[in-house]
């Protein structure tokens, strides 16, 4: 069996939660010097990890060469870095699964140092302009005074349509115009500076019984340590509801280091299918390559949850998704409905879950490319398929009022009271 940090060192950038202004791209002006040279450079690397290297059971990537040259005319034109990575996306997503994506250096930066430039609100486009339904702390939009609930009709004179309005290089102002809650309008001069993504796990309360653990990523940016402090202050609850949404996925270690807080030691979440399983499955058993729910149950290398030394949750637990919920955020999900009886609550996760690995092109691009399947500890593909809630409940509102809880919660906290009452026998 391959060394654990070299199995798992799987990422997810899922990015369907709402936008955080700017993302990576805003910090200097788009290149206009991708020269066909560099171009060429770029697409020898990519093309032989995709033809060599990258292995989805069933998938045919002989295909690549076709799919490619489908996209010349526009790889072809591409001036800048996000032109031409728009284009070779175009072809990638020709194989209609995940975790397949080149990401410009401006992406593979922000997602390492944690930081970006813009003035940092999180947002939902709407007919008016844009809806703030979020504000990141320390970031220029919120020392500013921009409120959630705000709405932004303009942005240097313009309607605002989307982000591209509102975003720009470092250091750069934008006025805008903005409509508050009770209708007036206000405006606004902001300068676009560096600041942090990292959005803290956080605990917070449904109820004196009922602990709410945050947790917005599983990528770089996870706090093992505070992960563990959260859950240790919520060791008296009876019950704790894990929200999951928005949470795109991450590192596999981190994913079982938070699994471990929660689960019992030696529990099954479930097995990695890469091709030389596959390869060794098919030999010894004859069996069909695809089958994966059988090659996950003959397979020696199911992934086992070393319970945590330091903290381990005995209550009920719930979980939260939605359609932001993607790769180990699902594989967090559907462990804990598979080992704790955990009702998941919400709207289905985003089906994105295979393993995959980062390697660097040339000139700072990096291409993100599976390796690994994924099937459950009870047979289940999630890959296409995603986490579907026990309790279906509608998108919550873009945001709470001060004071406002999370309707979500109650529903989980329900069906966690109707768990233990079973189980009690009254």
């Amino acid at each position: 069996m391959k060394p654990l940090r070299a199995a798992f060192a799987a990422a997810a950038l899922l990015l369907v939660a709402p936008l955080v202004l700017g993302q990576a791209g805003t910090a200097t002006p788009p290149k206009t010097d991708l020269t066909p040279e560099l171009k060429a450079q770029i697409l020898e690397r990519a093309n032989y990890l995709i033809l060599n290297k990258a292995y989805v059971p069933g998938v045919d990537f002989s295909k690549w060469t076709d799919y490619l040259a489908s996209e010349k005319e526009k790889l072809d034109a591409a001036k800048t870095d996000e032109d031409f990575a728009d284009a070779f996306q175009d072809a990638l997503g020709k194989f209609s699964f995940s975790h397949l994506v080149l990401h410009t250096p401006r992406m593979a930066s922000a997602r390492v140092t944690n930081s970006t430039v813009g003035i940092g609100i999180r947002i939902n486009i709407i007919p008016e302009g844009v809806l703030v339904v979020g504000l990141i702390e320390g970031a220029p939009a919120a020392g500013a005074g921009i409120e959630v609930g705000d709405i932004i009709v303009e942005g240097n004179g313009q309607k605002v349509t989307g982000p591209g309005q509102i975003a720009g290089p470092e250091g750069t102002e934008v006025k805008l115009k903005v409509k508050k809650a009770d209708g007036k309008i206000k405006e606004y001069t902001i300068t676009r500076r560096k600041f942090s993504t990292i959005r803290p796990e956080e605990l917070t309360w449904a109820d004196k019984d009922s602990a709410v653990l945050k947790i917005y990523t599983f990528d770089l940016a996870y706090d093992s340590d505070r992960v563990e402090s959260l859950v240790k202050q919520a060791a008296g609850a009876k019950r704790l509801i894990v929200d999951l949404r928005g949470n795109g996925g991450g590192a596999v270690l981190n994913l079982m280091h938070f699994l471990g807080t929660v689960m019992p030691d030696k529990s099954v979440m479930g097995t990695f299918v890469d091709k030389q399983l596959v390869d060794q499955f098919v030999k010894d058993e004859h069996g069909s390559p695809t089958d994966l729910k059988a090659i996950a149950e003959w397979s020696p290398r199911k992934i086992r949850i070393s319970a945590n030394k330091n903290v381990n949750f005995k209550g009920e637990v719930a979980v939260l998704v939605d359609g932001g919920s993607g790769s180990a955020s699902e594989i967090a999900a559907a462990a804990l409905k598979e080992t704790l009886n955990a009702p998941v609550v919400g709207t289905k996760s985003a089906g994105a879950v295979l393993v995959s690995v980062m390697r660097p092109l040339p000139d700072g691009f990096v291409l993100q490319m599976p390796v690994d399947d994924y099937v459950t500890a009870k047979g289940v593909r999630l890959e296409g398929t995603g986490v579907v809630p026990d309790k279906v409940v509608a998108k919550m509102p873009p945001f709470l009022k001060k004071g406002e809880k999370d309707p979500t919660w109650a529903e989980a906290v329900t069906l966690l009271k109707k768990q233990e009452t079973a189980k009690s026998g009254k």
